[in-house]
């Protein structure tokens, strides 16, 4: 497992984001075109394992920024992919740790650590169940990564967007004395 460099692997505008479409990109290995065009304005990393490529694309879109997952085999063909993200809600990609032989950790949105898992092998998942909140993927019963995280919701977490690991204080309030068990007539006078 190994970040590649930007002359190994690459990426190009293809289209800009509009109110229509997303933006789109080219991949390109080498400095050369592949024709390969996935959603995603900014490719922030990439990294080869056992022969596949992996890209990490945001959609560059303030406020409500995506992170975009792909998995490419030796060929260059697509064999998995995610989206981690929520609507009004934004992030950053950050603090990539590659956790050799097959695990790399990175934050990007809901104040977690999240964690990626590359298997040898395809492991069977069940759609829009297998994966955490704030993870989409296509609806397809395998998958060639898995996703681990639990994504803080927004009032969890401080202003720089890191979950607190402290628990809300409890203000001690005084209780209302308890009303005496003698009741009121109806002109006020007391009854026992």
């Amino acid at each position: 497992m190994r970040l590649l460099s930007t002359s190994e692997f690459t990426a190009r505008l293809a289209s800009p984001y509009t109110d229509a479409k997303l933006a789109a990109s080219e991949l390109l290995l080498d400095g050369k075109p592949t024709g390969l065009i996935v959603t995603g304005a900014v490719l922030e990393a990439a990294l080869e394992w056992q022969g596949c490529r992996i890209a990490f694309f945001t959609d560059d879109i303030p406020f409500e920024d995506m992170l975009r997952i792909y998995m490419f085999d030796a060929d260059m063909s697509l064999v998995d992919a995610a989206v981690l993200g929520a609507m009004y809600s934004t992030g950053t990609f950050a603090e990539l740790t590659l956790q050799p032989p097959n695990a790399l950790t990175f934050r990007f949105f809901g104040g977690t650590v999240w964690r990626m898992v590359l298997l040898a092998e395809q492991e069977f998942a069940l759609p829009f169940l297998s994966d955490p909140s704030g993870v989409r993927r296509e609806f397809k019963f395998f998958r060639h990564f898995r996703i681990e995280g639990k994504p803080q919701p927004d009032g969890a977490r401080d202003i720089s967007g890191q979950a607190e690991t402290t628990t809300l204080r409890q203000t001690a309030t005084a209780l209302p004395h308890r009303a005496s068990r003698k009741r009121f007539s109806k002109n006020g006078t007391t009854r026992s």
